[in-house]
């Protein structure tokens, strides 16, 4: 009885430990690991195992947590006295998953329900990186005469398919030194389509250039500020950097 009390309160009760392959992931691409749960000083009933993928965003100047993803990864089962079980798992991490900085987390979060007692939790940080078309559009702004220095996560709720936005934020340099005081830019990707939104900061003006085109159609143009044109979306990206023609 005593034993069972102290557990109610997490002590020597179960505790929970996901262990993730080490490695950068693509968002899109599958996290993969395995939650392993250690039994404790008693027998206990495990209702159920949640995991969440979790993001840090900025709202009203402050940091906070933002549920991505929630994953329901086992039915409910019975720890045994200080027993290990191990449960595999593979999670698609959204598209629209923001990569890792220092500044914002991405991680996961793991948990046990048991019903009349303190709930145990793990948290891991996870390396998300970007897809490759997207880490082949920010190349491309850097070779056009700009440096990154700031990514920033901003809570917006008019944002979908979740209310926030990472921003990749460019000082310039070189030609452009001068000319531009900033530049950031803002993606949204889906298995279907890309938009990009190019936002430049002159004199205290914001001017904006945004590309959107699809995947699904190749025969469908390029749409540049909404106008029409039959244009591979690299190439016009390269000659607007380069000529600083940033809006038509």
């Amino acid at each position: 009885m005593i034993l069972r009390s102290l557990a109610s309160l997490g002590i020597g009760a179960a505790v929970v430990d996901t262990q993730l392959e080490d490695k950068p992931i693509y968002a899109g691409d599958l996290l993969k690991g395995e939650v392993c749960i250690q039994g404790g000083e008693i027998e206990q009933l495990i209702d159920d195992i949640y995991f969440y993928l979790m993001v840090e965003i900025t709202k009203n100047d402050k940091k906070k947590p933002y549920m991505l993803k929630k994953i329901h990864l086992s039915e409910g089962f019975t720890i045994q006295r200080r027993m290990t079980k191990k449960i595999p798992f593979e999670v698609r991490i959204p598209l629209e998953t923001p990569m890792s900085t220092g500044s914002f987390r991405v991680f996961v979060k793991t948990g046990l329900d048991i019903k009349k007692a303190i709930d145990p939790q793990d948290v891991d940080d996870i390396d998300v990186v970007p897809p490759a078309l997207i880490q082949k559009l920010l190349k491309e702004v850097e070779n056009g005469g700009f440096i990154l220095y700031k990514i920033s996560n901003q809570y917006d709720q008019s944002v979908k398919p979740h209310p926030f936005f990472q921003m990749f934020q460019f000082k310039p340099t070189g030609k452009n030194h001068g000319l531009v005081d900033e530049l950031g830019v803002i993606f949204s990707l889906s298995d279907r389509e890309m938009h990009m939104d190019i936002e430049i900061v002159r004199a205290g003006n914001v001017l904006h250039t945004d590309f959107y085109w699809s995947f699904e159609d190749i025969g469908q143009p390029l749409l540049m500020n909404r106008e029409q044109r039959f244009e591979d979306p690299i190439l016009k990206l390269q000659e607007i950097l380069n000529t600083n023609q940033f809006k038509r």
